[in-house]
Formats: C-alpha cells, sequence, structure tokens
C-alpha cells in the first residue's frame, strides 16, 4: 500500500510539474512523448558509423570510390578546369570531381571569351543588386549562376576542405545523385540598406529539382538570400554535419564581405552620402560604432526556403506531353547533425511536403546580446527573428534531440493553414485554408530569454516555450501524426488553372518512416556537433569521402 501511495504521488508531482504555468522563466522537465511517430531510431555515441549517408539521401545517392584512378575522377585547381569538369559530367564522363584549390567563380572574374562563354553555356551572370553593389569584393568579382544539367551520378568533394566563392550552383530537375561534401561556401553577401533582403536573391546551392542530394561536412557563411534552397518538387534530400552562419564579430578579418562592405558604408556615411531612409545612417546617428554593425551583420534570414511557390502544388504535363515534376507534396528533407549560428528563419520551412530534422544546434546568443545591448541596432535593424520549424500548406516536420539556444519562436506558422495566410495571395489562401500543418519537436531542450525546457512541442497540452510562436487550431489533433499529406484529385488538376474551391486533404496516418536513424544523447549534441560539424572537421582520406557507408 505504501508504494501504490508513493507511485500516485510521483505521478500527482509530475502532472503538476507538467502543468505549471509560466512567468518570466521557466525551468522544467516533463515530457509525454520523447520520440517521432512511426519512426526507428537508436540513441548511440558518436563513432564512423555517422559518417554513413544518413536521412532520404540513403535512398538513392550512390558510393563513388570505385571512379579512383580512373578517367571518370577529375582533380581541378582553376575554375577552368572546374567548368569542363561540370560540362563532362553533364556527357557522364566524370563521376568524381576532387577540388584541390579555393574557386573564385564569380562572373567578372572568370571574364569568359565568347567561345568559351558558349561551351560553358551552363554558367551565367547574376543580376546585380537593385541598389547598387555595397560590397566592393563583390562589385568587383561579379556573381554567376551555375547550372548542373543532365547529370546522374556526381561526387564534388575536397580533401582540404577548399572554398567556392562568388557563385550560385543550381542542381536541375535533370540532376539525379549528387554528392557535395566537405567544401566552405563562401562570398554571397552584402549590406542591404533596405534591411529587407529583397534586393537580390543570392543562394549557395539550390536544389531546383533536382532528386537524391546529399550535402555533408560542408560550411556556409552568410548569403543575401538563402543558403540550401529546394524548388519545383526536389525529393530525396539530406543537409548533414554542415554549419550554417557566423557568430558575431566586432572585429571581422579584412578580406570578409562583412569588414569590406560595412566599411564601404562607413565612408559613405562619413562623407554624408546616405539619406534619412538608410538602416546604417539611423544605426551610426543613433549611436552605434562601424564594429557593433559589423557583429549585427554575422546573421542570415533565410536558411531553408522547401518548396518554391504555394502554386507548386501539382506535377503538371506540358502541352508538348513532358511531365513535370514540380509539386511540392514530392519534397522529402532531412537535416542531420548541423550547426546553425545567427540565423532568422527557415529551418525548415516546408510547402507541402516532408521534412525531418535530428540532432540540430540552433545558438542565436551572439546576435541576441548585439541586440540587447546596443539600443540604436535594436530600434533601428530589421533582423530580429529567431525561427526554426515552419510547415505550411499541409506540410509535416519533426525534429528530433536538437538544442535551441536563444531561439524565441522554435515553432512558426498555425496549424490550420487558414489562421496563417498574411503571407499568401488572395487566390492560394483560399485553396490552402483548410490544409493541416504539422510540426512536432520532441526530446530536445531549449532556452532562451523566456527560460529553459526540456521535452516535447506536445507536452502540457501543447502548451511550452516550444510553440510560443504557433497558433493551435484543435488541440485534439495532439499525437495525431501523419508523416505526409496529398491533395484529393490532384492528378487531374491543371497547375495552370487551379480550382475555385479549397482543396481537400488525405492524411497519410499510417506511413513510416522509410529509413533507420542514429541520433547521439540530447547532452552531446553541442559538444558532438561544435567538433564535428561544418567543414574539415574530420580527416577522411579519399577513398572515404566517396563513401556512402
Amino acid at each position: 500500500m505504501k508504494m501504490k501511495k508513493t507511485a500516485i504521488w510521483l505521478l500527482v508531482l509530475s502532472f503538476f510539474t507538467s502543468s505549471l504555468l509560466w512567468g518570466e522563466t521557466i525551468v522544467t522537465n516533463a515530457s509525454e512523448i520523447d520520440s517521432i511517430p512511426n519512426t526507428t531510431r537508436n540513441i548511440k555515441d558518436y563513432d564512423d558509423s555517422y559518417l554513413s549517408v544518413t536521412g532520404y539521401a540513403s535512398l538513392g545517392v550512390n558510393d563513388r570510390s570505385q571512379y579512383i584512378d580512373t578517367s571518370y575522377y577529375r582533380k581541378v585547381k582553376t575554375e577552368r578546369e572546374f567548368l569542363q569538369a561540370i560540362l563532362d559530367a553533364g556527357n557522364g564522363s566524370v563521376k568524381v570531381i576532387e577540388v584541390a584549390r579555393d574557386l573564385n567563380l564569380g562572373w567578372k572574374e572568370l571574364n569568359l571569351s565568347e567561345e568559351e562563354a558558349k561551351k560553358y553555356r551552363f554558367i551565367r551572370e547574376y543580376r546585380d543588386p537593385m541598389n547598387g553593389f555595397t560590397n566592393p569584393i563583390l562589385a568587383s568579382s561579379g556573381v554567376s549562376q551555375l547550372d548542373v544539367n543532365n547529370v546522374n551520378g556526381l561526387t564534388i568533394f575536397s580533401k582540404k576542405g577548399k572554398t567556392i566563392r562568388h557563385v550560385e550552383i543550381n542542381l536541375q530537375r535533370s540532376t539525379n545523385d549528387v554528392v557535395i561534401r566537405n567544401l566552405n561556401f563562401d562570398g554571397m553577401w552584402q549590406w542591404d540598406d533596405t534591411g529587407r533582403h529583397k534586393e537580390v536573391g543570392w543562394t549557395f546551392i539550390k536544389v531546383n529539382g533536382a532528386n537524391n542530394v546529399w550535402i555533408d561536412h560542408s560550411k556556409f557563411s552568410i548569403a543575401s538570400d538563402g543558403l540550401i534552397d529546394t524548388e519545383n518538387g526536389g525529393s530525396n534530400i539530406t543537409i548533414s554535419w554542415s554549419e550554417f552562419g557566423l557568430p558575431a564579430n566586432e572585429n571581422p578579418p579584412e578580406d570578409s564581405d562583412i569588414y569590406q562592405s560595412i566599411q564601404f558604408m562607413e565612408e559613405k556615411y562619413a562623407a554624408s552620402e546616405l539619406n534619412i531612409d538608410s538602416v546604417y545612417y539611423k544605426m551610426r546617428n543613433g549611436g552605434a560604432t562601424k564594429e557593433q554593425i559589423m557583429a549585427y551583420s554575422a546573421y542570415h534570414s533565410k536558411v531553408h526556403l522547401t518548396g518554391s511557390g504555394d502554386k507548386d502544388y501539382v506535377d503538371y504535363v506540358s502541352s508538348s506531353g513532358k511531365d513535370y515534376k514540380d509539386g511540392n507534396q514530392r519534397i522529402r528533407l532531412t537535416l542531420a547533425y548541423n550547426r546553425y549560428t545567427n540565423i532568422g528563419q527557415r529551418v525548415p520551412m516546408i510547402r507541402q511536403g516532408t521534412g525531418h530534422a535530428y540532432n540540430l544546434y540552433l545558438d542565436n546568443s551572439t546576435h541576441e546580446d548585439v541586440l540587447e545591448n546596443v539600443s540604436a541596432i535594436s530600434e533601428h535593424g530589421r533582423d530580429t527573428l529567431s525561427r526554426a520549424l515552419n510547415a505550411r500548406n499541409g506540410a509535416s516536420i519533426a525534429a528530433d534531440t536538437s538544442v535551441f539556444h536563444d531561439i524565441n519562436e522554435p515553432i512558426i506558422g498555425a496549424e490550420i493553414q487558414g489562421l496563417d495566410t498574411k503571407n499568401m495571395d488572395a487566390q492560394w489562401a483560399e485553396l490552402f485554408h483548410d490544409a493541416y500543418n504539422r510540426n512536432l519537436i520532441v526530446n530536445s531542450q531549449i532556452s532562451n530569454k523566456y527560460g529553459t525546457y526540456t521535452g516535447s512541442s506536445w507536452d502540457n497540452n501543447g502548451e511550452n516555450l516550444f510553440t510560443r510562436g504557433f497558433t493551435w487550431y484543435d488541440k485534439s489533433t495532439i499525437g495525431n501524426w501523419a508523416w505526409s499529406s496529398h491533395i484529393v484529385g490532384s492528378e487531374n488538376m491543371d497547375k495552370m488553372n487551379p480550382p475555385s474551391e479549397p482543396f481537400t486533404f488525405e492524411y497519410n496516418y499510417d506511413e513510416e518512416l522509410p529509413y533507420t536513424y542514429n541520433v547521439l544523447p540530447l547532452n552531446s549534441v553541442v559538444e558532438t556537433l561544435s567538433e564535428y560539424a561544418g567543414v574539415n572537421k574530420i580527416n577522411n582520406n579519399i577513398k572515404d569521402w566517396l563513401k556512402t557507408e
């Protein structure tokens, strides 16, 4: 009887702890669910097995270690050698590209002859920013867009973690089975004096309809738009062991984009060449120093846009009979073992498709420190968002065993799309009105200005620090998980002539995740990712970089 009373008391105490309302600070450990429904995972310490391809890409990328010492292996040391290797990959004569030197692929840097421009027609000049260049490096280098077309099986890697600058790489829908490993991507940012990040669309990598893509052990600094975006129905994508963003730093390297661009703005300010609408002028005039603005600039707003637009709700067939696979409901994305520093939103944002995230470490603390301690920046700076998961238009996103530090809205949006249509055109707001968006965080920890919490976003009937930015429609749906959804009758719909009535959805409640995955224990996520996520963090030989297992 005594043991029974003790058990009842512990149950009551647990319920009471998990039901407390928070004020300014909350510290609690309540968990009603510690795993994602319909998944199989292993919790284990870090070892070499974590170097294998994981997630959705494991369903379709292939080992290319057999190409070592063959004609299919190409080691490149110059920009033109790289372009030639991409060209040859398109006709199937190159399967591996090893980047052995830093590559500067800006359009002006390349300075292609007329004959070369025709030969390498897959690379072109990116349009200039609407309000001109504020980064002297980019003004002199130019920016390029490089399309990877008609490739079936290609690994691009660097043994030494070399850098690719001044180019957006587009993996087009005619491309399948691409692996990118141990590369550093930089040189795609400049100060936007409007603060809106609308002047230009520079992104490091765009999966533009490609299937079976693995991006691993790489580093992405900050860019003017996305970091890695997925559009036009790209599917079976894994981004793993990579590092995104930068810590706030009042003294960045002089050859960095931040230093060069802010120094340019400072000279404009000193010469009284900025008008009163200038964000830089407002910050400096309000008392912020140039160095403090440099620290503030180490922030990236839009990280992983996934789903190019509300209109891409269905595959469609052209008048010639060609089937274009650009339906957002095809999207399958895995984010695993990634570290994000001073990011704003979209980790990830997905329209209609499916996202699975595990062992992520998001840390906005140094950017939050700048906002908190420099009043002129907090008053005039627009880069204040601190968000992560955003499922839209019937998408499902689940995060497992992750750490959120100074992320104020880990989940953003609404359970039903009809409650979150402010950024949609009226037509699409009506069509997607009844779509259920599913977001879930399990076995994770958050600490921010509101307090600290460990558990699940379904704890306490969905009222906890994980869901402060999320609007519930019907909390009876808590626990009712579906990995994906489908618009009823979409097979017979015309993308160019959408219906007028709201879509009806089918939700796949019995669907199981098609792979088993490994997660690090929660208490080792920060330490392990700090040591191993990013470029040049592991010492692989060439064969190991080309292996998938």
